[in-house]
């Protein structure tokens, strides 16, 4: 009876929020933290149990991309889908989509869980399945030091029943099988696309590590496909909505998961596009745009691969959600940026990364820490171009050229 009561309250509190004209998606979380804790154990008790991804990067578009591949099979798939990772988003989720007896109409759940939340529910969740996407420089006033990121992710992969599926190119992730009685199974990239995904073991080498063969192989990337040699059988998928060799890894650990977890199944693996502010494609008008979400060292220098010759625009926010330390600017490989033929900087770090730039003798033609003067003046003069940017300004940055492109149909 708790737990509906709960629901009835929290449902409430987002009916009067809506009438009020705000969205305040996390305070029924917060309302339902305190009143029923343990009503995030219903996520367990779903037909088909929970799946859970973490990891430094990927973990939103990997979550997003296992959803979307579920639903094309015809499962209720519920799933966190704006991101919110922590416990009191997950929770406004449940809360939002119970029916008024409480029961959850779903047949699996899909999360994405922040690193330090997935070590810390796990044990309460016990998901049937979970993905482990990597280990790397994030969040360092928050995090610290990488190797107490990799033994959180060891104590979810500990809690996991029956699936663990993990990155075995990363350093820290390798040892996976020996910290969890689940079936564990390891996908990557084969050695010549080792360069493409830098590890922090290697960060200012020119060393590239030697990769470890993997049940589920990345072998080839092109634009619009990528080869995967899963468990020596070779499979050709489309990734044409799916920019970025960061994506195609990502791609690579949904692949592996879905197979293991459903083989008898056909699955169709195409067509699959990314979240928003991952490689998210946004119209103004006639001119279109990517939002390419970057947050750490690796995700950033991985993720300049992204339509490299257009024009960019850099927002660097500070808040607590992006992390207040952006020392991290200086370890991106920035000199990929100088092939564009244009660069612009914005948001409360604008003059950091634009120095950051300039170290590099890489120029910028327009410096603009107020977030909409610097959109409203990169969509004036480029009709096509990626913008690079930080969690709080991705946010920002969709709702202001999203009313520029309402704008732009009204006249």
């Amino acid at each position: 009876m708790r737990h509906l009561i709960t629901i009835w309250v929290c449902k409430l509190v987002y009916w009067f929020l809506r009438r009020t004209g705000r969205h305040g998606a996390a305070l029924p979380g917060l309302i339902a933290e305190k009143m029923d804790p343990k009503l995030i154990n219903r996520l367990q008790k779903l037909p088909e149990g929970l799946i859970v991804i973490t990891g430094t990067n990927g973990k939103t578009t990997t979550t997003h991309l296992v959803a979307e591949v579920l639903k094309k099979m015809g499962k209720r798939v519920f799933t966190n889908h704006s991101g919110s990772n922590m416990t009191r988003g997950i929770l406004s989720s449940i809360v939002r989509n119970s029916k008024l007896n409480g029961r959850l109409p779903y047949d699996v759940a899909v999360l994405e869980l922040d690193e330090a939340y997935a070590a810390k529910l796990s044990p309460i969740l016990k998901p049937k399945a979970s993905i482990l996407t990597n280990v790397l420089r994030d969040q360092l006033d928050r995090f610290g030091e990488i190797d107490y990121t990799a033994k959180l992710l060891m104590r979810l992969a500990a809690n996991t029943t029956d699936l663990v599926v993990y990155n075995a190119c990363d350093p820290r992730l390798v040892y996976t099988p020996k910290n969890t009685k689940a079936k564990t199974i390891s996908y990557g990239y084969v050695q010549n696309l080792a360069k493409n995904f830098p590890v922090d073991d290697n960060w200012h080498s020119e060393k590239v590590t030697a990769v470890p063969q993997t049940d589920y192989s990345l072998a080839a990337i092109s634009a619009s496909k990528i080869g995967l040699l899963a468990k020596n059988n070779k499979m050709v998928v489309d990734r044409s909505k799916l920019p970025g060799v960061h994506n195609a890894l990502n791609l690579s650990g949904v692949i592996a998961l879905i197979n293991e977890l459903y083989p008898e199944s056909k699955v169709d693996f195409g067509n699959l596009k990314p979240p928003y502010g991952r490689g998210e494609e946004i119209t103004v008008g006639d001119r279109t745009y990517i939002l390419q979400l970057v947050k750490n060292p690796a995700g950033f220098s991985v993720a300049m691969g992204v339509e490299p010759n257009l024009p960019a625009l850099i927002i660097i926010n500070d808040s607590i959600a992006d992390s207040r330390d952006v020392s991290w600017l200086w370890d991106v490989d920035v000199e990929q940026l100088s092939k564009r033929h244009a660069l612009e900087t914005s948001g409360t770090r604008a003059y950091d990364m634009a120095n950051r730039l300039r170290y590099s003798d890489i120029g910028v033609s327009n410096i603009d820490v107020d977030i909409k003067n610097s959109i409203q003046h990169f969509v004036k003069h480029y009709e096509r171009g990626v913008i690079f940017l930080t969690y709080t300004a991705m946010l920002q940055t969709r709702k202001i050229m999203q009313k520029l492109s309402r704008e732009r149909r009204r006249k």
